[in-house]
């Protein structure tokens, strides 16, 4: 999961530098107060956002480790089988 993870991560680091670079930078204060709000509401959903691909993710390996753990002793119940019956 880290390995994937780190290799979306300039993905989603540029996705947000983009976003950032496309508000405007007037010299007034008050004019970029607006914008402060919705970076951070895009940082509270991003984040939010990853943790649930985290979490789905997490869910898919424990699943498919299972479900190899099955498999393989479907298999093996099966060569068992075949053993004993030559």
């Amino acid at each position: 999961h880290y390995q994937l993870l780190k290799a979306i991560k300039p993905v989603v680091e540029r996705g947000l530098a983009s976003i950032t670079d496309q508000s405007p930078t007037n010299n007034a204060e008050a004019d970029s107060a607006p914008y402060d709000g919705i970076d951070g509401n895009l940082e509270e959903r991003l984040s939010h956002h990853m943790n649930g691909l985290q979490q789905v993710l997490t869910d898919l390996t424990k699943n498919t480790k299972a479900l190899t753990r099955r498999y393989s002793q479907i298999l093996e119940e099966i060569n068992l089988g075949e053993g004993q019956s030559s």
